[in-house]
């Protein structure tokens, strides 16, 4: 009878023990469908810098393909946040450095240097360093004044004229001495003799002119003939010396790659990666704080070059600066953008799962194609095409 009792009270037990497991059960996955319907109560802070084309501002608003990613992954966390913006790249990594901000989000390019100050998230976006120059066709009047003048007021040019002057004038001198006698053409006093001497050499060894004044005497043809045979090397040789400085000045005004930017006066962002790259290098860097700064400062020729950000050169090019500056040479110091957390943040691996689940069902590649017209990654690097074709702006 004991027994009996004790094995219903052991499966009365054991019913009441499935039911309460069951109760409980069922209240984790209600919480758990709560929780991912609604928002966490908490608000991250997120800080973000204009720029185009990943960030633009309008008015108090803001937008671009960085800010549409980070839209999709705040969905998927179910979180809200509160946006705001900094002037500068380094005021961004300086706000999640000192825990300011949660997160950061632009172009932020994965660095060693900037890895000892905070978080990354698995790369988003490949992109890299690139320059852009004036385009020929803006060149003003004055500046191709400004660049003949350097042409024919170098040191080489210059070095070549004076001794085409100096070979004439002692030419000028022996002609004199030798037929100033007997020879009207060239006056027997010196002021007038010697600019008379000075007019034969000169319209002889250019073939202008010949006849007007000529030497009569055997010693004055005999140094007539000699400044024949010596002035057609003469003036073979100025004639080379100007071409070459010309072709000279042609080739070093041409910039298409970073071997081109030496000697030249080079336009970047203070404290972006390409200030980064460029500091490690024997060029004359000038630093703005702001893109549009450096970008001025090139259409107003105060630079040669601005390096910079590929996509941003791209933009720029193609919308505000469009047959004013072209982007020229192919990318390099290859780089990956990224969102920024404080060291050891707590959402760092919950952001890299939905990057990563973001790739794998296309979102990030949907968003590319909102913002660039078609994959950056398919037109800029695989295909090899020289430029990506911008859609939404």
């Amino acid at each position: 009878m004991n027994k009996r009792f004790q094995a219903l009270t052991l499966e009365k037990n054991f019913t009441l023990f499935r039911g309460m497991l069951a109760s409980l059960l069922l209240s984790l996955l209600l919480a758990g469908v709560a929780n991912a319907e609604q928002p966490r109560e908490e608000k991250l802070r997120v800080v973000t810098k204009a720029f185009e084309p990943l960030v633009m501002k309008q008015g108090e608003k803001y937008l671009g393909f960085s800010i549409d990613l980070w839209k999709a992954i705040a969905e998927k966390m179910g979180v809200e946040y509160e946006l705001y913006g900094v002037e500068t790249i380094t005021g961004l990594v300086d706000a999640v450095h000192r825990g300011e901000a949660d997160v950061g989000i632009a172009g932020i390019s994965m660095t060693a240097e900037r890895e000892k100050k905070l978080d990354f998230s698995h790369p988003f976006f490949e992109s890299g360093l690139q320059i852009m120059v004036l385009s020929k066709s803006e060149y003003s009047s004055n500046l191709i004044l400004l660049d003949a003048l350097s042409v024919i007021f170098s040191p080489k040019l210059l070095y070549a004229v004076g001794i085409l002057l100096l070979t004439l004038v002692v030419t000028a001198h022996l002609i004199w001495f030798v037929e100033r006698h007997h020879n009207p053409d060239f006056s027997p006093q010196y002021a007038k003799g010697i600019w008379e001497s000075f007019w034969w050499p000169a319209v002889t060894v250019t073939t202008v002119d010949y006849g007007d004044k000529t030497p009569r005497g055997t010693l004055g043809r005999l140094v007539g003939l000699l400044w024949m045979f010596i002035g057609i090397f003469v003036l073979t040789s100025f004639t080379a010396s100007v071409t070459t400085r010309v072709t000279l000045q042609h080739l070093q005004e041409t910039i298409n790659s970073l071997d081109d930017l030496v000697g030249k006066q080079v336009a970047t962002v203070k404290g972006s990666t390409a200030d980064h790259y460029l500091s490690g290098r024997y060029l004359e860097v000038v630093r703005f704080k702001q893109p549009k700064q450096a970008y001025q400062a090139l259409a107003q020729s105060e630079v040669d070059a601005v390096v910079y950000d590929a996509p941003a050169l791209w933009y720029y090019a193609h919308h505000k600066g469009k047959g004013k500056v072209k982007v020229v040479g192919s990318v390099f110091k290859k780089e990956n953008y990224a969102l920024a957390f404080p060291t050891g943040s707590s959402y760092k691996e919950e952001v890299n799962h939905i990057l990563l689940k973001l790739w794998e069902d296309g979102i990030i590649e949907e968003i590319e194609i909102e913002w660039f017209g078609s994959s950056w990654h398919n037109r800029r690097f695989n295909r090899g095409e020289t430029y990506p074709r911008w859609g939404k702006m």
